[in-house]
């Protein structure tokens, strides 16, 4: 784990694993007409794209007024930690914080490109820039998927909390990821994104998980 140090209380680690989560994504993308020069600048985009949706959690948080948070960046991206009993209407914020800050973060990008003229010169910003749009975009809509551990689906579950008996929301919650889940893994795999049907079908596996729980136990699981 690599400390980078702290920003208005809340520490932020790299964990070895996001370097492979860089390595993935830098070997996915090489073509070596553009050389590797190219495929490197993938590590600004996730680094500057994760840590931001992250400090947008982390933020969230302490405006409700539960301190500082720890942000460990890795290989799924990454994960705010914070030791808080939070209302189900402040956890449903605190998850839609970090999608709503990948599409800031896609709409500056955006603003740049068009306003800004040395954008479109620097031969490192014409590439940054564009790609910072695209993954900041997609990260964000991909959060967006009502499927635990998934923002959206912690947003989705501390939303119907907030309306209903705690039971039946996580059986609705549970169901909807399950379902959803076998969609998006179906799309991906016939569009050929098998990284993004793993990863999908590793999280609906484990919301399958959760629910043979509940029904042994009683009692829903995070």
């Amino acid at each position: 784990m690599l400390h980078l140090g702290s920003i208005g209380g809340t520490s932020i680690d790299v964990d070895f694993s996001f370097f492979l989560l860089i390595f993935l994504f830098g070997a996915s993308t090489y073509d070596p007409q553009k050389g590797i020069a190219y495929s490197l600048i993938w590590a600004p985009v996730l680094f500057i794209s994760v840590l931001l949706h992250e400090l947008a959690h982390a933020g969230t948080i302490a405006a409700f007024g539960y301190g500082s948070s720890h942000v460990i960046l890795g290989g799924m991206g990454g994960v705010t930690i914070n030791e808080r009993q939070a209302r189900p209407w402040q956890e449903m914020l605190i998850s839609a914080a970090g999608p709503l800050a990948s599409f800031v973060q896609a709409g500056i990008c955006y603003v740049l490109l068009a306003r800004f003229e040395i954008v479109n010169r620097d031969k490192f910003l014409v590439v940054l820039v564009p790609l910072l749009l695209i993954a900041n975009f997609w990260w964000g809509i991909f959060n967006l998927l009502p499927i635990p551990p998934l923002d959206g689906g912690k947003a989705f579950r501390n939303l119907l909390r907030s309306l209903l008996r705690e039971n039946l929301a996580f059986t609705i919650a549970v169901w909807t990821a399950i379902v959803v889940g076998i969609a998006v893994v179906i799309y991906a795999i016939k569009s050929h994104q098998y990284f993004l049907a793993a990863i999908i079908g590793w999280f609906t596996f484990t919301n399958l998980q959760q629910w043979q729980d509940y029904r042994h136990r009683g009692f829903p699981g995070d």
